[in-house]
């Protein structure tokens, strides 16, 4: 599996299940501070592992290339989070 495949199955992966976690705490009706806690650890533990996994690596080229892979896989995270909180807000689920 090359590096590229890895990452067509690993990002959009990665944001469905960001979704899908966004509107199952919403659906569980659990309160406002319990839902940021959930989406904060959907969002960091599985960033955390890739970066473990790449820092076992040892390999400064592969550590540069997917960490900055990683912080913009963060920083979509955040926002398909809150536009998932919003569009189930706006249609209520």
């Amino acid at each position: 599996m090359t590096l590229e495949t890895l990452f067509l199955l690993l990002v959009p992966t990665y944001l469905v299940l960001i979704a899908y976690g966004v509107v199952g705490s919403r659906r569980r009706r659990l309160s406002p501070r319990a839902r940021l806690v959930a989406v904060a650890l959907m969002l960091l533990i599985p960033l955390a592992a890739i970066l473990a996994a790449l820092y076992a690596t040892g390999d400064a080229f592969v550590i540069a290339g997917w960490g900055f892979v990683t912080l913009v896989m963060f920083v979509f995270g955040i926002v398909t989070a809150f536009l998932a909180d919003y569009i189930a807000r706006r249609t209520g689920a």
